[in-house]
């Protein structure tokens, strides 16, 4: 079968991205909303787009390098269905970038880049999302912080699952920050953004 990430390009976010909201009026919206987008979206985890944050600026970036913070919460936002269609370098499949943002203390967050998901059909032939893809190689932002999480346990990065992985994120760990300059490929300007070196275990 063929690997849907192979030599796909590295695409960054930045502070200036702007989330596209669709508001609901419940959580049950929220849910059939995610399953229409997913094929077989009843399996697995359920991504509810109404946690991402409703003002565009958020709090004045800090330089965290070598802080030790508690993650508060981490998200990802599934791309609105109007959003074009990518294709693969080898033209072997199509996706759409994900927003993949993790929550620090005191307001502070960063964008990894690198979660995608993939186009797939109904038996309709309507388009649908497959779940949200994180490579394994270390390769993005995204993967990049799963291998540190698989090293965290002491296992490999592809033995950990999505689940499993958002999940811990979710559980208020403790991380040490390391700052990284990180150049728009468009406007070739250096951002500096706050990614998790290690995580700390507990005593």
């Amino acid at each position: 079968m063929t690997n849907e990430f192979e030599d796909m390009y590295d695409d960054d976010f930045t502070d200036d991205t702007i989330v596209s909201e669709e508001k609901t009026n419940s959580g049950e919206d929220t849910k059939k909303t995610t399953e229409e987008l997913i094929a077989t979206g009843n399996q697995g985890l359920v991504y509810d787009y109404n946690t991402a944050p409703d003002t565009v600026k958020g709090p004045e970036r800090e330089n965290l390098d070598g802080k030790t913070v508690t993650i508060q919460k981490a998200d990802i936002i599934l791309p609105p269905p109007e959003k074009e269609w990518e294709w693969s370098k080898q033209k072997t499949s199509q996706y759409k970038p994900c927003m993949f943002v993790v929550k620090y203390d005191d307001g502070q967050q960063e964008y990894y880049s690198g979660v995608r998901v993939f186009r797939r059909k109904d038996k309709n032939n309507n388009d649908k999302y497959s779940h949200p893809q994180i490579q394994n190689n270390a390769k993005t932002q995204a993967s990049k912080l799963k291998t540190t999480y698989a090293e965290y346990k002491g296992v490999k990065p592809e033995e950990i699952t999505l689940k499993q992985f958002m999940s811990f994120l979710n559980s208020k760990p403790k991380a040490v920050i390391k700052s990284e300059g990180v150049e728009n490929p468009e406007t070739e300007k250096i951002t500096y953004k706050n990614f998790v070196s290690e995580f700390v275990k507990e005593q």
